[in-house]
């Protein structure tokens, strides 16, 4: 009897030992700092932002030119000629 008995408490502990975990306890701190890196900083950015007004009208007209005047399609070594 007391062999049995000392049996299932050695298998008890040996089953709670497997649950035992030398890491750091799961507090939510990986959590939170993953976080934290993806947040955007509350203070202002420092120095220029965004593009000048000539810069973005160039763009822009670049932009629209794109859709007006189609770019010619080269031929394919895999398709072959687009003609």
């Amino acid at each position: 009897m007391i062999t049995i008995r000392t049996g299932a408490v050695m298998a008890l502990l040996t089953a709670l030992a497997g649950c035992a975990s030398d890491g750091p306890t799961a507090d939510g701190a990986s959590v939170r700092a993953a976080m934290a890196g993806q947040v955007i900083p509350p203070q202002p950015r420092t120095g220029p932002q965004g593009s000048d007004g000539v810069s973005a009208v160039a763009a822009y007209a670049n932009y629209k030119q794109s859709y007006v005047v189609p770019l010619p399609q080269g031929d394919s070594p895999l398709v072959g000629s687009h003609k």
